[in-house]
This record gives structure tokens, C-alpha cells and sequence, in this order.
């Protein structure tokens, strides 16, 4: 089953390469309707994450702790474009993040994701870690990168294609 989630992660990882590869870093903030959480953000906050995550196996944080700030679970997008971090530094941090993530994953013993999900305000949809790790690795991501699909969409932007 670990191979099967680790494999839609990919695809996923691989889709979302699509859908920033076009886009001019000036228009990453962009936010062609009130409150729409626009790409910068969307990166962001998939590698605030994935980054969070991985302490659950012991890993360091190692996102910039003035990031955190503008990615977190609570955190709203402006369009302030100076706030975010380039185009180039946001995918580096985010390719870097799950790549951790999935090998962490890869690695980790069978019993690592039997374990309680250690957030409780989290516990009741997210119970274990196995249940944490395949919701982050597939539905919540790909829920973020249908954002990004329709924020191309609304900025004027053809679709990227499929995964």
C-alpha cells in the first residue's frame, strides 16, 4: 500500500511542476478574486506541510521560520508580492520538502504508521499517522493543486494539461 500512496504522491509532485511552470514570478501573488489563495501561497503552504509533517518521524523542520508565518494552517494570501519568496526559492523549498517526505515515508518501519496521529485537535479525521501521511501525500495536495488549476484559469491561463 506504501508504494501505491508514494506513487500518487509522485504524480502529484509531477502536476504540480505543471501547473507553475508557465507562470511569470510577478504574477505569483496575484489574486484574480477577493481572498483566492494564488500560487505562491498554494506552494507555500503544500511545503509548510509536508515540512510539518515529517516531524512526526523525528526530521527537522526545516522551513524558514519567517515562511511559517505566511504558510501556515491559518495563514490568509494577500497579493503583496514582496511578502512571498521568489518563484525559484518557493519550488525549491517545496521540491526539497517532499522529497524528504516520501523517502522518510519510503523508509519508515510498518508499525511508524500505526502510531496515534499525534495533534489531537486532528485525531478524529486524522487518527493515525498512516491516515495523516495519505491524506497529505494525496487528497490534500491534489486538493491544493485543483486551486492552482483554477487560479490559472481565472488569471487567464490555459489549463496544464492532466496529471
Amino acid at each position: 500500500m506504501k508504494d501505491h500512496v508514494l506513487r500518487a504522491a509522485a504524480v502529484n509532485q509531477q502536476y504540480a511542476r505543471k501547473l507553475v511552470a508557465d507562470i511569470p514570478d510577478d504574477k505569483m501573488a496575484a489574486q484574480p478574486a477577493p481572498g483566492m489563495n494564488h500560487a505562491a501561497w498554494i506552494l507555500g503552504h503544500l511545503t509548510f506541510v509536508a515540512d510539518s509533517m515529517i516531524r512526526i518521524f523525528d526530521q527537522p523542520f526545516l522551513m524558514p521560520k519567517e515562511w511559517v508565518e505566511l504558510f501556515n494552517v491559518a495563514s490568509k494570501p494577500t497579493s503583496d508580492r514582496a511578502r512571498y519568496p521568489s518563484k525559484a526559492a518557493l519550488l525549491e523549498a517545496y521540491e526539497k520538502a517532499y522529497a524528504r517526505l516520501t523517502e522518510t515515508v519510503k523508509a519508515a518501519p510498518s508499525e511508524a504508521f500505526e502510531r496515534e496521529f499525534p495533534n489531537p485537535k486532528l485525531r478524529p479525521t486524522l487518527p493515525t499517522v498512516g491516515v495523516a501521511m495519505v491524506h497529505i501525500l494525496t487528497s490534500h495536495h491534489a486538493l491544493h493543486l485543483g486551486q492552482l488549476s483554477a487560479w490559472r484559469r481565472a488569471m487567464g491561463m490555459p489549463p496544464s494539461g492532466t496529471p
